[in-house]
């Protein structure tokens, strides 16, 4: 259901190129967060030794089981998952809930999570900040977060070089007129920035909104190891209770 999407972009294997910051953004018509399966899921199926490492800052664990069950993965049996609750920057206790739901990492205070990612995490890794914008919410500045993701990317930076090309960063947020200086920002610091909007003329069970990924201003440091030459992309999509299909303008079975 991603092909078409990893196709448009030259992802080969359905994943950025090692090193590099993804930056997704949706609005309150078009959840950007449709690609969190699908980065996931690619990162899974990578290599057996590489680990991906989803930190969420708006759901639970059992959100994301509940959903990547209805694409055939149970991630309670995929070792090389790891999740990170940042929910809350305070110690819980988790012991009543089951084992299969259990956060692997509590982040209490970032500084504590970057050492474990960086020596708890093998090289090989696929880092997904899903709802960091939920910092602002928090009372956060946007310094803050920037600082978070620039460690996050020295981290993701040197795991590539470590494992040939086999860590990158994706960064999922919510962009309104509240986040849009944070997203400017990050946006200076990304390859590649893909941005999930509504339609003019509003979502229909046909078509559920629009896609455009254009290269971020870091792609030139990677255009020479692109597989192909990336060009910006529009494409429309539609979601269903199990899939997100990517398509051409148009181009929808449905459609047609």
């Amino acid at each position: 259901m991603y092909k078409t999407l990893s196709s448009s972009v030259n992802w080969a294997q359905g994943l950025p190129e090692g090193g590099t910051t993804t930056l997704v953004c949706g609005d309150i018509e078009a959840d950007g967060g449709v690609l969190v399966p699908h980065f996931v899921q690619s990162g899974l199926q990578e290599a057996s030794e590489n680990n991906v490492v989803l930190v969420s800052l708006t759901q639970t664990m059992s959100h994301y089981m509940h959903i990547m069950r209805k694409m055939g993965v149970n991630l309670a049996k995929q070792r090389g998952f790891q999740f990170v609750n940042s929910l809350t920057l305070k110690n819980v206790d988790y012991s009543d809930l089951p084992a299969a739901t259990r956060p692997h990492f509590t982040v209490t205070e970032w500084s504590g999570f970057f050492r474990w990612l960086c020596d708890s995490q093998p090289p090989g890794c696929t880092l997904i900040i899903d709802g960091l914008c939920s910092l602002l919410d928090q009372g956060f500045g946007c310094d803050f977060v920037s600082g978070i993701v620039d460690t996050c990317q020295r981290i993701i930076e040197d795991k590539a070089i470590k494992s040939n090309g086999a860590a990158r960063l994706v960064i999922m947020l919510f962009l309104d007129d509240f986040t849009e200086p944070l997203v400017r920002s990050l946006i200076r610091r990304s390859h590649y920035f893909f941005n999930f909007e509504g339609l003019s003329s509003g979502s229909s069970t046909e078509v559920a909104g629009q896609l455009t990924v254009v290269p971020g201003h870091l792609y030139c440091h990677i255009q020479a190891q692109s597989s192909g030459k990336f060009k910006p992309v529009l494409l429309h999509y539609r979601v269903s209770d199990t899939t997100v299909e990517f398509f051409s303008p148009g181009q929808s079975r449905m459609v047609l």
